[in-house]
């Protein structure tokens, strides 16, 4: 079975942090990593992740001593990952229950990454975000499509790829969105989930 490790960067979430490490500790894949690097938080973040490191030995906390932005935060993370794969989770989002088992599954020899089934969430409206319908796409036409946001950048990838390509630090926030679109490009096969 393959590893999955999950970064979990986290500032001032304790709204919502519960909900997302729970998310995280009920997955059907059970064989997780699940990375959590408090950004100096100022509120009860840090608090609670070590409740939830002290109960679960799945999840590690990792604290820094000065607020340097989610890219520095999941680079942190990454530098502890040994999973096969890994994902990012915000820490005010969560997963489905099937999410990380439906993901791993959709790998094959040739795919590095596998994009999840987005839905957001507001209030009481949910929508799902509208990618174009696919089995398979070469990383060129991934890379393309993530341009213009035809389709978004939560996936699953492959732990080698993410550590050659990790976070650009010089942008404090969305450097996601830069290391999505080169994930994608380096890659041979981008595959989508229904996790």
């Amino acid at each position: 079975m393959a590893k999955v490790s999950v970064l979990v960067a986290v500032y001032n979430a304790s709204s919502y942090i519960r909900q997302c490490l729970d998310s995280l500790l009920h997955q059907t894949h059970d064989d997780i990593q699940v990375i959590c690097v408090d950004d100096c938080s100022t509120d009860d973040s840090l608090s609670i992740l070590n409740q939830y490191s002290a109960i679960d030995k799945r999840v590690e906390v990792y604290h820094l001593d000065s607020n340097q932005g989610q890219a520095h935060a999941r680079n942190v993370a990454l530098l502890h990952a040994t999973g096969d794969y890994v994902c990012m989770l915000d820490s005010d989002d969560w997963f489905s229950a099937d999410a990380l088992e439906k993901a791993v599954s959709a790998f094959d020899v040739n795919t590095d990454c596998v994009l999840f089934d987005v839905l957001l969430e507001w209030g009481d409206s949910t929508e799902r975000y509208a990618i174009p319908d696919f089995h398979t796409l070469t990383g060129d036409e991934a890379f393309r499509l993530s341009l213009t946001w035809q389709i978004h950048g939560l996936y699953m990838v492959r732990s080698s790829v993410h550590r050659q390509y990790p976070y650009d630090e010089t942008s404090r926030l969305y450097s996601d969105d830069n290391t999505t679109r080169i994930h994608y490009l380096v890659s041979r096969n981008v595959r989508q989930c229904s996790g």
